[in-house]
């Protein structure tokens, strides 16, 4: 099947941004020579969302992590964000009836089967499922469209997969800043990931103009403050570092970096051999690189990844592509 692309922005996710020092793995999908595999790879896999300009546009892709120039298995799901944990999956996705739209978190799984949706209250910003499929969490838009507006709401729901319901909005768990027990009518939640032990995730708590990273006890409904100046932190698989955006200039300039914070030191690195600005909660690949999406002016979006050590350039994994979720 011959692919072309659209250069289109997906409900204001993307930033369009220059390009700068980049490679591209010549291994990897091209933006107009997509193969598309008769059955599901194998794991690890990369799942992700298609935004080619062809039959597959809005529908979850899925190619073996390893291998992913030899294609991707196209699913049936149509999703504006996908996510997977455990053997259970979640997708943000919409219906329209009688000319309103209405937004979903669908849960499915592992073949693509459909198996409860929650209603959602604005357009899907973000989604992540703990790594054993236990938990979920939503992010939801419900004033404005982007992370550099002035006064923009967000809702971040958690759920419970096993009971399939929802634990409620973090704006309804206690947070603490030095001991002291903190609330703010301009409290918005966004970007949780979660830890490997079932129970802690982290955030981005944004309050006064400024974003802060908590860490969250889903049992004890608590939020602690940690640090100022983290947006959509991302932890790595062995729990010990966040990848997260760090915001450059103004908040109306909406321009953000990669960096990545040492959880047991403390030490802050920035990823400044990714120039571009990168408005996206990132994944990790493996525990050496992270995966995230660009618009190049050409496409709508492409994977990109980079290594965690500043060790080299960013190299393009996947076009036409977005929202990226590895399946260890």
């Amino acid at each position: 099947m011959t692919r072309t692309v659209w250069t289109v922005v997906i409900l204001g996710f993307f930033s369009v941004t220059g390009c700068d020092r980049t490679t591209e793995n010549q291994a990897t999908r091209s933006a107009t020579a997509a193969v598309h595999l008769a059955s599901i790879p194998a794991r690890p896999q990369l799942m992700f969302v298609s935004v080619a300009n062809d039959d597959t546009f809005h529908k979850v892709e899925v190619a073996a992590l390893q291998n992913l120039g030899d294609g991707s298995f196209v699913t049936n799901l149509s999703c504006l964000r996908v996510y997977f944990g455990g053997d259970i999956g979640i997708c943000l996705t919409s219906t329209t009836e009688s000319s309103a739209t209405k937004w979903w978190a669908e849960l499915f799984d592992t073949q693509f089967h459909s198996l409860e949706r929650f209603p959602l209250s604005g357009e899907p910003s973000r989604v992540r499922v703990s790594p054993d499929g236990r938990l979920a969490a939503a992010t939801v838009f419900e004033s404005g469209h982007s992370y550099a507006e002035h006064g923009f709401s967000t809702r971040t729901t958690l759920y419970d997969l096993t009971a399939r319901t929802s634990l409620g909005d973090l704006e309804q768990f206690v947070s603490k800043r030095d001991g002291r027990v903190i609330h703010a009518a301009d409290f918005n939640f966004w970007g949780v990931t979660f830890a490997g032990d079932g129970n802690t995730f982290y955030a981005t708590l944004d309050t006064a103009g400024v974003s802060y990273l908590v860490r969250g006890d889903v049992r004890a409904r608590t939020l602690e403050v940690l640090r100022p100046n983290v947006e959509c932190p991302s932890l790595s698989p062995d729990n010990t570092r966040i990848a997260f955006k760090k915001r450059v200039g103004a908040r109306s300039l909406g321009w953000w970096q990669i960096a990545v914070l040492n959880l047991d030191t403390t030490t802050e690195t920035i990823l400044n051999n990714e120039t571009r600005s990168v408005d996206d909660q990132v994944e990790w690949l493996d525990d050496a690189r992270v995966v995230y999406h660009l618009t190049n002016g050409t496409t709508a979006a492409d994977l990109w990844a980079l290594r965690a050590d500043n060790s080299g350039p960013p190299e393009r994994l996947l076009a036409s592509a977005y929202s990226p979720a590895v399946i260890r």
